[in-house]
């Protein structure tokens, strides 16, 4: 029997729904921090350097830096968290790609 979790699931949406923007921020705006803590913690571990990910990605989130620093820290407000992604929906994809590779698949 194989257990899924309402992130994973949330995770899941969010990555079948990577080419429409509206979806994408519709689901960041109903989502709860159950739901979006796997992002806040895959952005820790990108960070830290534990999850594998191209040279293509790496180039493409060094821009976005500081983006993630905000995102993995644990004293930054939910609500601050789900601005950013709002306001940087082409990091937030890239982030969903990465995902999608290494928790989905």
């Amino acid at each position: 029997m194989v257990k899924f979790s309402a992130d994973l699931i949330f995770l899941n949406l969010f990555c079948n729904n990577m080419d429409d923007n509206k979806v994408l921020i519709k689901l960041l705006t109903v989502g709860k921090l159950n739901d979006l803590l796997i992002i806040f913690e895959l952005c820790k571990n990108i960070l830290v350097g534990n999850v594998p990910i191209s040279k293509k990605n790496i180039s493409k989130l060094s821009e976005y830096e500081k983006e993630l620093i905000l995102l993995a820290d644990k004293k930054k407000s939910f609500q601050k968290k789900v601005y950013l992604l709002k306001k940087n929906i082409h990091m937030f994809k890239i982030l969903l790609e990465i995902a999608d590779e290494f928790i989905i698949n």
